[in-house]
C-alpha cells in the first residue's frame, strides 16, 4: 500500500467536504482535514496492527551469510512498524504517505480552529452574536 494514488484518493475525500459558500469556507475545511485525518490514521494503524512480524518480517536463511530478524519496533503515534534485521537492513510496514497527510490535517486543523477562535473573539468585541 506504498502508492501515493492512495493519498490523493484520501485528499479528493476530505475536499468533498469543503464548502464553496461564502461563510462557509472554513468549517468545510475543519471538516474536510478531520474525515481525511481520521480516515489516514485509521488506515496506518490498520498497517501497523495487522503488520505481523513472522510474515512481514522473514529470515532469509539462502543468504550467506544467513540474516536474521534483529528486531521489530511499532508505535501508533506516530504511526510506524519498522523490521530491522542483523545486517543492517530495515523496512518500514506503514505506507510512506500516512503520516505526512496526518500530519497536514492534523496542522490545517490547528489552523482553522485558531482562526475560528479568533473570528468568533472579534465578532464578541463588536457585539455581534450570530
Amino acid at each position: 500500500m506504498g502508492s501515493w494514488t492512495l493519498a490523493a484518493l484520501f485528499l479528493g475525500f476530505g475536499l468533498a467536504f469543503v464548502r464553496v459558500q461564502k461563510g462557509r469556507r472554513l468549517l468545510g475545511l475543519i471538516k474536510a482535514s478531520t474525515a481525511t485525518g481520521a480516515v489516514c490514521y485509521l488506515l496506518g494503524w490498520l498497517q501497523v496492527f495487522f503488520a505481523f512480524p513472522s510474515h512481514a518480517c522473514p529470515d532469509f536463511l539462502e543468504r550467506r551469510p544467513t540474516v536474521h530478524v534483529d528486531r521489530y519496533e511499532d508505535s501508533i503515534f506516530p504511526l510506524q512498524a519498522t523490521c530491522y534485521w542483523d545486517d543492517g537492513e530495515q523496512k518500514e510496514l506503514v505506507s510512506s504517505w500516512i503520516n505526512p497527510l496526518l500530519f497536514t490535517c492534523m496542522a490545517v486543523l490547528t489552523g482553522c480552529l485558531v482562526m475560528l477562535a479568533a473570528l468568533t473573539y472579534r465578532r464578541c468585541r463588536q457585539g455581534h452574536t450570530r
